[in-house]
């Protein structure tokens, strides 16, 4: 009997507006999560919250000069957490490799850590992982990583269930 190849790269074929939809189904889940962990726990354990509107306005004032409102920061923050990241994950996933479920899920959420704190926030004027907030970056990296297990778990569920024979 042949062993299945734990780390495989999957053959990538551009998703169908169905699987767009549970990406953002996923993307809406995780998001979800990190929202409540981002204002209580994080609140609690770092004395404030982590506030992603807030790197959003500084991103855009620091590099382009634009002034953003809060309800359009959010708005881009949302967009980023329900579709694109999703979308990345998707990409990984699917183009790149694969190391399946739970992994998959608990890998894109860091590699999403890193995307805000590690390339953003230098870009909007922070320090490189929140580095002088270290309870701050250690509640955001937990986050992020529910986050991602979270969005892939409840995405991979509705594909794979979509893909049984009725």
């Amino acid at each position: 009997m042949a062993s299945k190849n734990i780390a495989s790269t999957p053959s990538f074929s551009m998703p169908t507006p169905r699987t767009i939809l549970y990406l953002m189904i996923g993307g809406c889940a995780g998001l979800g999560f990190w929202e409540l962990f981002a204002a209580v726990p994080t609140a609690w354990f770092a004395e404030f919250p982590l506030e992603p509107p807030e790197l959003v306005k500084s991103l855009f004032h620091h590099q382009l000069g634009i002034t953003l409102s809060t309800p359009v920061a959010k708005l881009l923050h949302f967009v980023t957490g329900i579709l694109f990241y999703p979308v990345g994950y998707y990409i990984l996933t699917r183009m790149v490799r694969s190391f399946g479920m739970p992994a998959d899920g608990w890998i894109w959420g860091v590699i999403t850590y890193f995307i805000a704190l590690g390339f953003f926030a230098p870009l909007a004027g922070q320090e490189f992982l929140l580095h002088n907030y270290p309870r701050l970056s250690l509640m955001s990296l937990v986050g992020h990583a529910f986050y991602g297990y979270i969005g892939a778990y409840v995405f991979e569920r509705f594909e794979a269930d979509d893909s049984r024979p009725a």
